[in-house]
């Protein structure tokens, strides 16, 4: 182990938070409080999502039906601030795939 292993518990979400949010930015969603919108529920659904994971001794399907969970209550929320779409949709489990893939590459090979 190289960090301490509180800096696990909090750099995975950290992470998460601002690739999420920077996917968003870049695909067009650049309204300020859409972005703060987008942190603010993926710091929690991250944070949620790592205590349940820690829990459940990163067992892969826990992790798995987490994300998707995650998914779903971030588009939930960002559908109430700004509509319901299939774009959004699609975009929300995009942002929540790119992050559990570059968050799994990293949790092995870093």
């Amino acid at each position: 182990m190289i960090f301490p292993q509180y800096y696990y518990f909090w750099a995975g979400p950290l992470f998460t938070v601002i690739l999420e949010t920077a996917f968003f930015a870049l695909v067009g969603y650049r309204k300020r409080d859409f972005l703060l919108l987008c942190a603010a529920v993926n710091t929690a659904t991250a944070l949620a999502l790592n205590i349940v994971s820690y829990a459940a001794y990163y067992a892969s399907l826990v992790i798995i039906l987490g994300v998707l969970v995650a998914a779903a209550l971030e588009y939930l929320a960002y559908a109430l601030a700004i509509g319901r779409s299939k774009k959004l949709l699609l975009l929300t489990l995009a942002a929540n795939a790119i992050s559990f893939l570059v968050g799994e590459l990293c949790f092995w090979y870093i």
